[in-house]
């Protein structure tokens, strides 16, 4: 499996995935989503194949025998016979080429479904510190392009071996029959042709080395001008000509990049037609003269002569096939790289809710950083307890929930959260009955009653409560249709302020079944009497119920059980928010320094 650290390593690049393992993966994927269809989908293949070989022997077949009813008067029957093979082989073929393309689209649509529960499947049993990596990030973007590319190299793959190979064969031993020195003449054609396409790919794939960085950086400017989520900041800040000049620069890089590749691609392309065409006009010679020297029927000449442009663009088709894969071959390593990631694992166990949670000389280190996040930390919350952990920005707070609620494992010491060791049990049981509402929150374009079941859906339960217990009042003029109010202008529904929708986010958090919830810095968009009335009922609403709090917001803790202080990884003060406002003069100094702002 990949390397997280070597994921970051150098410039960036990625290890590279051996070509069997592309195949493979492919090869899985049809197999799982469609396997007596894939089987039947080859013999079909070999069968379409083998087709287009026999119709250039029928058409021999056909025209020997009306030769020689001509020379020899023989019976019309003979002539009959050979028209009704003829049309029966091209009927055969033709029916074989509609069933094979029709199969193939079958076998896409089933294959594209397959490929998104596969990543959908492993997304949800990933080790959630990968999505800490920027590059390992980047490879999940792709990770459906690359599915796609994946099936495609493994299917055209397939089908040079199923479809053209058994042409090419076919009529090969056919040339052979009738001439060895045809064999020798597709050959003097056949390996300049597969030598000039084998560069082709190699070109081709070094202008995809250099054009993927630059590309990157295309689409990265492209959406800061055009993405929803810049929109507001590039023109207000007037950042938009520089952007545009970024943009501008990387589309001559790119330009600059094909043009270069183009130009030698199109170069070698010339050689290999005019390679082709003098291949082409020497078996053409060899025909005539075989056909004058008595070594070939007439029937024999008219056929090959009329089957060569279609022997020269079945090799041509099979080649540029080869180059597609080729092309297409590094987008395909991101879906094997993606599957390959880092799992979270672990054991099914079932939670104690009468236990808090313990951690034991915990540290923690992101991946490829250089520091510790978190060092040495020591802390136990008893089951019911209300904790608030403050600190300045990069304090560790965030990354000390993590670790609480074992969504990452320690690098160091251990975590038991309601009994369960986060280093060894599985995900799906450690956030059972664990709910949370966090600073990065996600708006679903669905309705306000669905924003919030979402949390746990079939659970039958209306959302009004925890809509209620958030703050949020369904106002007909604000949400027309109630609870099915669609939340989206883009499908003809209402738009909400970032208020508005971190009180949905509170609500369905809260909406969930839990013994331990955790609040992230979710009121960020909310103003502070607002925010500590929601602190106050979520605290009302937590009785009985472990509860864990981070906020930069000092005078929304005074309420928690004990807060605890951390400053720069390590945690320098747990206690009541009464005793250390006398014993951790951080914490005083931070909430003075507050209280001020809000008096002034």
């Amino acid at each position: 499996m990949p390397d997280r650290q070597k994921a970051k390593s150098g410039d960036g690049a990625l290890p590279r995935v051996p070509f069997w393992k592309v195949v493979r993966a492919g090869f899985q994927i049809n197999m799982t989503a469609l396997p007596a269809l894939y089987i039947v989908i080859n013999f079909v293949s070999i069968a379409h194949g083998v087709s287009h070989g026999v119709s250039t022997y029928v058409t021999q077949l056909f025209y020997d025998s009306v030769e020689k009813a001509l020379r020899t008067g023989a019976e019309a029957r003979l002539v009959i016979a050979s028209v009704l093979a003829m049309g029966a082989v091209f009927v055969g073929r033709e029916l074989l080429n509609g069933l094979h393309n029709f199969m193939h689209q079958v076998a896409f649509t089933k294959g594209s479904g397959e490929t998104s529960r596969r990543i959908h499947a492993k997304m949800g049993r990933i080790d959630p510190v990968c999505l800490e990596d920027t590059a390992l990030q980047d490879l999940i973007n792709k990770a459906q392009e690359g599915a796609f590319n994946t099936r495609y190299i493994m299917n055209l793959g397939i089908t040079i071996f199923t479809f053209y190979l058994p042409y090419i064969l076919f009529m090969g031993f056919y040339l052979n029959h009738l001439s060895p020195k045809f064999i020798l003449a597709i050959l003097c054609v056949f390996v300049p042709t597969l030598f000039g396409q084998l560069l082709k790919t190699q070109i081709i794939a070094k202008f995809e080395d250099e054009a993927a960085p630059i590309r990157r950086r295309f689409d990265f400017y492209d959406s800061t001008m055009t993405g929803r989520e810049f929109f507001k900041e590039t023109r207000l800040l007037g950042a938009f000509k520089m952007l545009m000049g970024r943009f501008l620069e990387t589309c001559r890089e790119l330009s600059a990049a094909e043009w270069k590749a183009t130009k030698k691609e199109n170069g070698l392309e010339l050689v290999i037609t005019l390679v082709s065409t003098l291949g082409w006009g020497g078996i053409v010679y060899l025909l005539v003269s075989s056909l004058l020297g008595g070594e070939i029927t007439v029937g024999a000449f008219a056929a090959v002569f009329g089957s060569i442009s279609t022997m020269f663009g079945v090799m041509n088709e099979a080649f540029s096939h080869l180059g597609n894969m080729a092309k297409n071959f590094g987008a395909a390593q991101n879906y094997v790289r993606f599957m390959e990631l880092p799992e979270r694992g672990g054991v099914k166990m079932a939670a104690d809710k009468s236990r808090g949670i313990v951690m034991e000389n915990v540290s923690f280190t992101y991946p490829g950083a250089a520091s510790k996040s978190i060092d040495d930390v020591s802390l136990t919350i008893q089951p019911g307890e209300t904790i608030a952990i403050v600190g300045e920005n990069g304090a560790g707070k965030s990354t000390l929930v993590r670790l609480l609620t074992g969504m990452y494992k320690p690098t160091e010491g251990r975590v038991i959260t309601r009994g369960l060791d986060t280093a060894a049990a599985d995900g799906p049981s450690l956030f059972s009955g664990l709910t949370g509402v966090f600073q990065k929150y996600q708006r679903y374009l669905m309705t306000l009653g669905e924003n919030v079941t979402i949390s746990q859906p079939g659970s039958g339960e209306p959302a009004d409560k925890a809509l209620a217990a958030a703050g949020v009042e369904v106002a007909a003029d604000t949400f027309p249709d109630g609870l099915d109010t669609m939340l989206s202008r883009e499908f003809d529904g209402v738009d909400l302020s970032g208020g508005q929708w971190q009180r949905i986010a509170i609500g369905r958090g809260l909406y969930r079944d839990h013994d331990l919830v955790v609040l992230d810095e979710p009121t960020a968009a909310i103003d502070p009497l607002e925010e500590s009335r929601i602190y106050k009922q979520f605290m009302n609403l937590s009785k009985g119920k472990t509860a864990i709090i981070v906020t930069h917001r000092l005078g929304s803790v005074k309420e928690a059980d004990r807060v605890v202080v951390m400053d720069k990884g390590k945690i320098i003060a747990v206690a009541p928010h009464a005793q250390l406002m006398t014993s951790c003069e951080k914490y005083r100094d931070m909430y003075n320094a507050q209280a001020k702002w809000y008096e002034n």
